[in-house]
């Protein structure tokens, strides 16, 4: 069995793969080794596979290297090909979604909308190749900024049933934050689309359920670069 951790700024999670096959997927509590050991103990472990985009206490690399074989995901590990764009300011997060990217659709130009913490646009060609991205705000972090940056607007609960056009100003920043994200999406998919024709478009992240009835959604999308990315034995 093979245990993955994506540590990400919002969420922990973990995988558990039975070759190719994704058997288990949770989140962690916290970053600790009482939470670690609890998920480890119910399968027999073949290799650790790690992605995070936050620091990781040595205390857990080295429990996790003393009682298995681990592999930390690095940017030396991927096949997407980059000419213009700067790979070394690229996430490990983003490499694994382009990784999976030219998986699920090979040999097809693809756009990868992330709705987590931050949305991240990711735009791989045809030929296997990041051709660049845009990260804007997520829908938290949207709904949070226009309440700690104004002195009377509440801070809101997003709501997936929404209006462009809010008849309140509880529903105007819903309206704000949801039709706004939409409109961004529409228009980021839109500008791709007329650099790359026939683009495959997919969500994935925490709130990208949200829009699953505009656009396709695999929430589990990561997990697939994960298993295109760890070592094969």
């Amino acid at each position: 069995m093979i245990l993955c951790f994506d540590f990400g700024n919002t969420r922990l999670k973990y995988a558990f793969f039975n070759g190719s096959r994704l058997r288990e997927t949770g989140f962690l509590a916290d970053l600790s080794l009482a939470s670690i050991a609890e998920i480890k103990s119910t399968h027999t472990i073949s290799l650790v596979a790690i992605c995070s985009v936050i620091e990781i206490p040595d205390a857990i690399i080295d429990f996790l290297k003393v009682n298995f074989q681990v592999h930390l995901i690095a940017k030396e590990d991927a096949t997407v090909r980059f000419s213009e764009y700067d790979a070394t300011t690229l996430g490990l997060d983003r490499l694994i979604l382009a990784e999976a990217c030219l998986a699920e659709f090979p040999g097809q130009n693809s756009l990868c909308i992330c709705l987590g913490t931050c949305i991240t646009y990711n735009l791989i060609s045809s030929k296997g190749e990041f051709i660049g991205g845009a990260i804007s705000p997520g829908l938290q972090m949207r709904a949070k900024a226009m309440s700690e940056f104004t002195d009377k607007l509440p801070l809101v609960s997003i709501k997936p049933d929404f209006s462009p056009w809010g008849k309140d100003t509880n529903s105007n920043l819903n309206a704000g934050v949801m039709a706004g994200t939409l409109f961004e999406i529409d228009g980021f998919i839109k500008e791709a689309e007329s650099l790359y024709p026939n683009l495959k478009v997919i969500l994935t992240g925490g709130d990208a359920g949200h829009f699953a009835e505009r656009y396709l959604v695999n929430a589990e999308l990561a997990w697939k670069g994960f298993l295109s990315i760890i070592p094969k034995s």
